[in-house]
């Protein structure tokens, strides 16, 4: 077991080491306010989860049928976070590589990685659930933790354990069939239509549980609580049992499954040059030819085609999800900004960073823009979609320029998204709630949009006057 904690402790030191201590992170000051603004925010979340429960429960007793529907989404929480970390991991090929240089047996590497994934998937599920524990504590007292413990805490580590078998055993079958290197591609859209099969499952099952719980309906059965049936009917000390032998099983599963050796990821895919062999033609296709940017274009308009087939009335809430990419696109093209010709100033640097990405929503917005409105959406709709989207590159471009995620560092891009959507939500949700016209909310994005594209600028000069050793630091 000591050199699996190793590894994890290796995997933590990583994290803090080449992500907090990064960019403008560098600087304590920053640091701390970011932590301390963090903190700042769940802690009034978890408040605000308190004053809205009371709200809405006024006896104990109903935090009961509350507690079990929220369990049986429970899987659907952990298998969110999840992807999000495995994604990231198929962008770190490096750092996964060297564990397999590490003097290491493979069931210790894969317990490391499953040690430090926990944590990760751990601390996401309880930002997004907090509010609710804090809430379900405030009004129920500490006898009501035994039904969270049962409800939401079991069903949680037992649905990362199946997740990593899941994910593992795919792996396993990408090797089989000679497609690893595909992974890049198939696994995020795998994940995504599994992600999308669990929506369905656990929409179907919420009303009927609840109705259950409070003594409408015939009594349903639902595997994501198994452990607070057993609790209710045998006793805590049987549910826990069963809870850790569970967990044994699907360790051992996993060991498994893990796979015996490194096998690279292709990062590219071959697609016609559509601007020439133009400078920017150069930009562009580097841009386009990422795996993951055809990824997150295809299930973009998968999920658009879906939602016009299913005649759901929607913005293209989805061309965001392109935008995503957006955080790697100044370390994607450093390469070309370094062989590139001196005589560009930076602002048409910064230009042919940002142009390959406005002309990839632009491509990509013409069809899904057209699903959603043969749906019904507004025109005013779509249009405010689209504008909110190209202030999300601009502004994402920022994040990757201050928290510049490095190669093999799979998390420096939820650092930048995180603040990023901090920031931009903040001032959003602000104008909202103050009830001000929509001309001052785009007015507030658009100055939003300036100055995130007037600190890029910035920002990119200084960063590569550094490495040109022009900038004393």
């Amino acid at each position: 077991m000591n050199p699996s904690l190793q590894l994890a402790s290796f995997l933590a030191v990583f994290l803090v080491r080449r992500i907090a201590r990064r960019g403008v992170l560098r600087l304590p000051s920053v640091r701390w306010t970011i932590g301390l603004a963090a903190l700042a925010a769940f802690v009034g979340f978890c408040g605000f989860g308190v004053i809205a429960l009371r709200q809405l429960i006024s006896e104990p007793e109903q935090l009961s049928p509350l507690l079990r529907v929220v369990g049986v989404s429970t899987p659907l929480w952990v298998l969110t976070v999840f992807t999000v970390v495995r994604v990231l991991f198929l962008k770190s090929g490096e750092l996964l590589e060297l564990t397999f240089s590490f003097p290491l047996t493979n069931r210790a590497r894969t317990l490391g990685f499953m040690l430090f994934e926990t944590m990760v998937v751990g601390i996401g599920v309880t930002v997004m659930l907090g509010a609710l524990v804090t809430g379900t504590v405030a009004i129920g007292g500490v006898g009501i933790l035994d039904e969270v413990i049962t409800c939401l805490v079991m069903p949680m580590v037992v649905a990362y354990l199946a997740a990593s078998a899941y994910y593992l055993g795919m792996e396993r079958l990408l090797l089989r069939l000679r497609l690893a290197r595909l992974r890049a591609f198939l696994v995020p859209v795998i994940l995504a239509a599994t992600l999308l099969g669990v929506y369905l499952g656990v929409s179907s099952q919420s009303e009927r549980v609840l109705f259950a719980a409070i003594g409408q309906g015939d009594d349903h059965f639902v595997i994501q609580l198994l452990f607070a049936d057993i609790a209710a009917q045998h006793g805590m000390i049987v549910a826990t049992v069963a809870w850790l032998a569970t967990i044994a099983f699907l360790v051992v599963v996993v060991l498994a499954m893990a796979p015996r050796q490194f096998d690279p990821t292709r990062r590219f895919a071959i697609i016609p040059r559509l601007f020439g062999g133009s400078e920017f033609g150069a930009y562009f296709a580097a841009h386009i030819r990422g795996i993951e940017t055809i990824t997150v274009c295809g299930i973009s308009l998968a999920g658009s085609y879906a939602l016009f087939v299913a005649d759901i009335r929607l913005p293209p809430l989805l061309l965001l999800a392109v935008t995503v990419q957006s955080v790697y696109a100044f370390v994607s093209t450093e390469p070309l900004r370094a062989c590139g010709p001196r005589r560009h100033g930076p602002t048409r640097r910064y230009v042919l960073v940002l142009a390959p990405q406005l002309a990839t929503l632009a491509i990509i917005a013409v069809p899904i823009s057209a699903l959603s409105a043969l749906t019904g959406s507004q025109a005013a709709e779509i249009l405010s979609v689209v504008g909110f989207a190209v202030s999300n590159i601009v502004v994402l471009t920022l994040a990757g320029i201050a928290f510049p995620p490095e190669k093999g560092n799979p998390f420096s891009v939820i650092a930048g998204a995180a603040v990023a959507g901090l920031v931009t939500g903040t001032i959003m949700l602000g104008t909202n709630l103050l009830g001000l016209p929509a001309l001052f909310t785009i007015g507030v994005m658009l100055v939003l949009t300036l100055v995130a594209a007037a600190l890029s600028i910035t920002g990119m000069d200084r960063i590569e006057r550094t490495a040109r050793h022009e900038v004393v630091v």
